[in-house]
């Protein structure tokens, strides 16, 4: 009953031959349906994508993409993902110099993320700027670097982020440049609600082109005139002075003729020390025309 195997003796009929459990391509191939299953349960595009979507890295994301650079030292994510991570740790032309290449990327992740990346890093060359020239030598690379873009419309945040910086480093030409795709697609009250935003992070030039933008996208006149005066207003918080003045009397159109709106500018003229504007807008209120006001109501 018992198998030949069993009836031999070490010692007497020699070595106990072994039994094959499987052969050599019997093993390779369970271990290919292995990493297949692997593969399938455990999809890399869409862990990629999960990590992308993961701000700020958990411990184990973080170990995951560290192995993934050590196995490839030219992972594009892994290198950006590993960026962002540290990005608070960086030298801010350092960063500049890291993602460069990388926001033109054809991966429209990598691109997305490089430029999140880099406006971060122009914001830290800006905030330590020690002198004009740094300020001067800021201006020309972010122009340098929009000019190397894509013609591509850029998403809103990041078209957000590039014109916050442009009005910040007196570029306001090209501020207007990156937000006139947006300016012509929102809504007035998406475009309000951006400029409350812009406002509470200080960006005050934004802000108030965000409002006159809502303005000029308004039907209602009291809406007009309420985002007439809030884009402006924007600016006297900003210290813009004499730009709020000189926005006030490009932008104020048809509510030239409102008198709450001209009552507004005597004000506005007031704050901005400019007495002889003033005294103009006063006169328009005590010699108006009240039957083209009542018209133009």
């Amino acid at each position: 009953m018992l198998p030949a195997r069993s009836k031999r003796y070490a010692s007497v009929d020699g070595d106990i031959p072994r039994e094959h459990l499987t052969s050599g391509w019997q093993l390779l191939v369970i271990v290919l349906v292995v990493l297949t299953l692997f593969y399938l349960v455990y999809p890399r595009r869409a862990l990629v994508q999960r990590l992308y979507a993961q701000e700020p890295l958990d411990e184990l994301s973080l170990s995951y993409v560290q192995n993934l650079l050590r196995a490839d030292t030219r992972n594009a994510d892994a290198k950006l993902l590993l960026t962002r991570h540290h990005v608070q740790d960086m030298e801010p032309r350092g960063l500049e110099n890291l993602v460069r290449d990388y926001t033109r990327s054809n991966d429209p992740r990598q691109r997305q993320l490089a430029r999140e990346l880099q406006i971060k890093a122009f914001e830290g060359q800006l905030r330590d700027a020690p002198s004009p020239a740094v300020r001067a030598a800021l201006r020309a690379r972010l122009q340098e670097a929009l000019n190397d873009l894509p013609d591509t419309p850029l998403p809103a945040t990041l078209a957000q982020g590039y014109a916050s910086l442009a009005f910040r480093l007196d570029l306001p030409a090209l501020g207007e440049r990156l937000l006139l795709p947006l300016l012509r697609t929102l809504s007035a009250d998406a475009l309000e609600d951006l400029g409350h935003k812009a406002q509470a992070r200080q960006e005050y030039r934004l802000a108030s082109r965000f409002f006159l933008a809502a303005q000029t996208a308004s039907t209602d006149r009291a809406q007009a005139r309420r985002r007439f005066q809030l884009g402006l207003d924007a600016l006297l918080a900003g210290g813009f002075h004499a730009l709020a003045l000189h926005t006030a009397e490009e932008q104020i159109g048809s509510l030239a003729t409102d008198l709450a709106t001209v009552r507004y500018m005597v004000r506005l003229a007031l704050a901005c020390g400019q007495p002889e504007r003033a005294a103009y807008y006063a006169r328009l209120l005590v010699y108006r025309d009240p039957w083209r006001e009542k018209a133009a109501r």
